[in-house]
Formats: C-alpha cells, structure tokens, sequence
C-alpha cells in the first residue's frame, strides 16, 4: 500500500520538475540603487588600473580574522588611490560550489503541489536558486564590510553568479569548498573635472557643491565665515565683527540701547534712547524738557510726565547718580537768577525723590545765566536757556 502511494507522488515530481524548470541560460546582476544611472557596466568601462585581489574564501568560520584585516587593506588601498586624485569603481562577485545535476532536484518555479513534494524530498540539495541566493549573500557581506571600512557604498557593484563560473574543479569535495567565495576588484580612472557651482574647487573635492555664486569659499568649497560670527560672508553684512561679539542675523554688532554705540564697546548698555552718550555709550548732559511758573520754582503739571519717566530709568538702574542742574536766562539780576536755577533744580531733586527716586543720588546745584546754549537777545533763545539738564555719572 506505502509503495503504491509512493509511485503516483514520484510520477508528480517528475512531471512537474520536466515542465517547470529554470533555464539554464541566465545571468543574474545587481547594480546598487545609490549608483548613478550612468555608472558604467565594467567590462566595458575605459579604466587605467585594475586590481584584482585573490578569492576571498567563503568557509565556515574565519578565526584568524585574515578576511577583516584584507578588507581594511583594501580600504586603505582605495583611500590612498583617492587622495592621488583618482576615483575608484569596486566590483564584488559572489560565487558557490557546484549545484545538482540530478534533474530531479532543479528547482520548480511555482508554489503548487509539485513544488512542496519537492521540497519534501530534496530538501537539502543545493539548487540554482539555493546558490544564487547564497552567492548575493556572499557578495553583501563584503560589500558590507568595505562600508564599515570607510568605502563609500556608491562606488561598489554587486554581482553574484552562483556556480555559474566555476574557480575549482568540482570533483572534489576540496574544491567545491574552494569555490564559494568573492572575487573583488578595483578600477582606477582619470574623473571628469566638473565645477557645478564655478566656486574652483571641483565636485569630486568639493563639500559643499551647491555654493551661491561668486562668495568666497574655502579649500572645501564650503562659503567662509571670516569673523567667526556664525553668519557666512556672503550672508554678512558686518564682515569684520571682532570675535566672540553677538550680532544680528545679518552679522552687524548689536545696539540693544540704541545709543549709536555697539553694544560690545558701550559700557553704559541700558541708555535711556534719546539722551546724549560719549564714545563709550554713557550718558552726556541731557535737557529734561519741564515748565516751571514764571519767575517761580513750582514745576507745572504738564511737566510730570518727564519728571516720572526719568525717575523709572533711575530707579531701573540703581547704580546712576544724577547731578540736576539749573538754568535761567540773563534778564533780571544775575545774583537772582543763580537763585532761581538753584531752586527749580532742588524742586526736581525733590519730585524726583518722591518718585522714589534714592535721595543719595541725587545731587541738585544752579548755574543761572553762566552757560547759556542759544542768544538771550531773543524770545526763543532765552526760551531755550531756561532748563534743567541731568548729568549722569557712576
């Protein structure tokens, strides 16, 4: 009974491995997705160097590392080709032992029935697609170990042809071993000097290919910052910012107070704007623009606003000290006018301190008509020596 359903699955088999068989004429190639399209078929590729390195032994295991130390030779080899101004191209073919000859065990191109009685009883034969696979697994795991190396993966072409090529001689069990293996090769050309972004540093060396034309580049071909301020100088409108000062996104030095002193040279950073500074971006002698009473030292009440602002500044920066000085015209006696300015400076000092203002700061003093700014022959200029100025110090 056991040999009678034997003999109908046998006849199955048979059919279906005569009927669905691979053809023997094929040639399987692998062109790596990163290569470009026009990346040459080598064979037909116009080099001026090839070397070809000795069969790496495919074996079980590998326990003198002589593999590993080959291949980061290799890459060294690649490397140094590279730094004499060449470009280098890296075949990598895979290659296994000899496949079956018994027809029986050719491999059946389906999923059907045929297929798994197959499987079933030749379940260890080593097949095409068997050695095809084998072969690419091969092939990658070089290819692999150049890229742990340091070889760009774009310059390799992967190539595996199973037993198709046989490198020993299959009658011995030697020689099938010998067999399963990769053959790598390096070739050498002249590249085509190309300069995409015309900054004279060729693609091939080029870092930074995309450049904007005309801006000055480095060695790499990457756009220079020269003051070091993290804004590229064709980007920079401020190309000689001393180094480690902050600047803004066009690499001009900042002027937070806006005092017309950089902040990295002003040593009075926090200004109040519009008052007078020196060099340094401190406070020169400023007018606070009040009205007093005529001939009277009370301050008028369109006044407070100016009296309130700059009590804000002085309390925001405890470390001012304010000198509040008077002034008047020259009409009238001049003894009563040193009076007058005395007073109407000692009222600010005082409006001041109600704002808070800390009274050690404040120091109060006139000058009556000594130092006049404008002719007290007209309205508008006596007008104008009629003040209270402020002289800030530290």
């Amino acid at each position: 009974m056991r040999t009678l359903l034997l003999a109908p699955l046998l006849l199955a088999l048979s059919l279906s491995a005569q009927t669905a068989t691979y053809s023997e004429n094929y040639r399987v190639t692998e062109l790596d997705k990163t290569i470009p399209a026009n990346f040459n078929v080598f064979m037909d590729g116009d080099f001026e160097q090839t070397i070809r390195y000795d069969m790496f032994h495919i074996k079980e295991s590998d326990e003198d590392n002589s593999t590993s130390e080959k291949i980061k030779a290799i890459a060294k080899k690649i490397k140094d080709l590279k730094n004499t101004g060449k470009s280098v191209k890296v075949s990598i073919i895979g290659h296994t032992q000899a496949t079956t000859d018994d027809v029986n065990e050719q491999v059946i191109a389906s999923n059907s029935y045929g297929q798994i009685i197959h499987d079933f009883f030749f379940e260890d034969s080593f097949d095409t697609n068997t050695s095809m696979d084998l072969s690419k697994e091969y092939a990658q795991d070089i290819q692999e170990q150049l890229v742990d190396a340091g070889v760009d993966k774009s310059i390799t072409y992967l190539e595996f042809r199973g037993s198709l090529d046989k490198a020993f001689s299959d009658e011995t069990q030697e020689g099938n071993n010998d067999s399963n293996g990769v053959f790598l090769t390096l070739y050498t050309y002249e590249p085509v000097d190309i300069d995409s972004d015309k900054d004279g540093i060729y693609d091939r060396e080029d870092a930074c290919p995309n450049s904007p034309r005309g801006n000055v580049v480095d060695e790499h071909g990457c756009s220079v910052d020269s003051d070091g301020d993290g804004i590229l100088d064709y980007r920079d409108k401020c190309p000689k910012t001393p180094t480690g000062v902050a600047v803004t996104s066009k690499g001009c030095p900042l002027d937070l107070d806006k005092d017309g002193v950089l902040d990295y040279k002003d040593k009075c950073l926090e200004t109040p704007e519009g008052l007078n500074v020196d060099p340094n971006g401190c406070p020169l002698k400023s007018t606070l623009q009040l009205h007093f009473k005529p001939s009277s030292d009370k301050i008028l009440g369109d006044s407070h606003e100016a009296i309130q602002k700059f009590a804000q500044f002085m309390n925001d920066n405890p470390t001012y000290k304010a000198q509040i000085i008077g002034h008047t015209d020259s009409i009238g006696k001049s003894v009563s006018n040193m009076a007058l300015s005395k007073k109407r400076a000692s009222s600010v000092r005082a409006a001041l301190i109600l704002e808070g203002v800390n009274a050690k700061h404040l120091r109060a003093t006139g000058r009556g008509e000594l130092d006049p700014i404008a002719s007290n022959r007209t309205k508008e200029g006596r007008q104008t020596n009629r003040r209270i100025e402020v002289q800030l110090s530290y």
